[in-house]
């Protein structure tokens, strides 16, 4: 059974909800397990181990066909910060493109890439400790080699908290147009 592998690797806790997930609650109540895809299979993601996560049955089901939005956690007072989903999928997308504009194809990477910045934080501590937990995060949903960096910016205590990837990473799922989403 999937559902006991995912429970082996990451624990009976529900990752949307950070909830216990009671393995022996019944089947098809909102409770129970069910496996979640954290890249929807309709934005691209694939049915293999590292796309696969366990989840509450009502968590998977509000949460539908939507990518997850990675909101960076409260305790870094983070000054300027979208969701950390959206800037991975910005650097993903950048990595898989050459020097000159054209795509170097799926699961390629590209050594020119450069850090792109992903948030500001009010001190040097705080900035420091987002962008390790940046880079945790973006190896365990995406795989690959990931590098944080902090620069202060401007006259203040900001800093900027910059990653870039390296090797091959798994597809962040493709964004729906704006007319897709219309049609919905």
């Amino acid at each position: 059974m999937k559902a006991q592998k995912l429970a082996e690797r990451d624990g009976w806790s529900c990752w949307l909800c950070g909830g216990e997930i009671n393995p022996d609650a019944p089947v098809g109540s909102p409770s129970s397990p069910s496996i979640d895809h954290v890249v929807p299979k309709s934005r691209g993601g694939k049915t293999e181990m590292s796309n696969l996560r366990l989840a509450h049955r009502r968590c998977n089901g509000h949460r539908g066909n939507h990518l997850p939005e990675l909101r960076w956690p409260a305790e870094f007072a983070l000054l300027d910060a979208p969701s950390l989903w959206q800037s991975l999928r910005r650097i993903v997308t950048r990595a898989q493109r050459s020097p000159n504009g054209h795509s170097l194809g799926h699961r390629k990477d590209n050594p020119e890439a450069k850090a792109d910045v992903v948030a500001l934080a009010p001190s040097a501590d705080l900035a420091r400790e987002a962008a390790a937990w940046a880079e945790a995060t973006a190896e365990r949903f995406l795989g690959g080699s990931w590098r944080a960096e902090v620069d202060a910016v401007g006259a203040g205590d900001a800093h900027a908290i910059r990653l870039s990837v390296a090797g091959p990473v798994a597809d962040p799922g493709r964004p729906f147009s704006a007319d897709k989403e219309r049609r919905r």
